[in-house]
């Protein structure tokens, strides 16, 4: 899963004040007092985290003492995990119908985009078969060339 627009999801802890964009029609000597996080501010990746750990613990999920970024939710069907890193997510468990739950969950609290099967995340290729799981991490390196210099 995806969500999009992610760090604009963060509510803002403490308050921060900006200058107005280029371009825009204010009075001299003003600054803008933010209510929402923005892309670019350095407090923006802590505020989505939060939010979405308050979201997802909402749910019934706990974080995992060994990676804060990995959620965990037991049910009386199985489990349900999810791994966020920015803003791209897994979903994996053995309560399929716990795991369509949460992302109708998610959906009404955030903007998602479903990327269907695992194929690809963080650089790793993630194929499967009726042995199992396989897990690549190749690369193809392209050169490119400007003016016979290489790039």
């Amino acid at each position: 899963m995806d969500v999009k627009n992610a760090f604009l999801h963060g509510d803002l802890a403490e308050e921060v004040h900006m200058l107005p964009p280029p371009g825009y029609d204010h009075p001299p000597n003003k600054v803008c007092r933010l209510r929402w996080a923005l892309y670019g501010l350095k407090q923006a990746p802590r505020a989505w985290f939060s939010k979405f750990s308050t979201t997802i613990c909402s749910f019934g999920f706990t974080s995992s003492s060994y990676d804060h970024a990995l959620f965990i939710h037991r049910t009386i069907n199985g489990s349900i995990l999810v791994l966020l890193y920015v803003d791209d997510m897994i979903i994996t468990g053995d309560d399929v119908a716990g795991i369509h739950k949460l992302k109708t969950f998610l959906n009404q609290h955030f903007e998602m985009k479903d990327l269907g099967h695992l194929s690809y995340f963080l650089g790793l290729k993630v194929s499967s078969n009726s042995s199992g799981y396989c897990l690549t991490q190749t690369k193809k390196y392209w050169y490119i060339f400007c003016e016979g210099e290489e790039i």
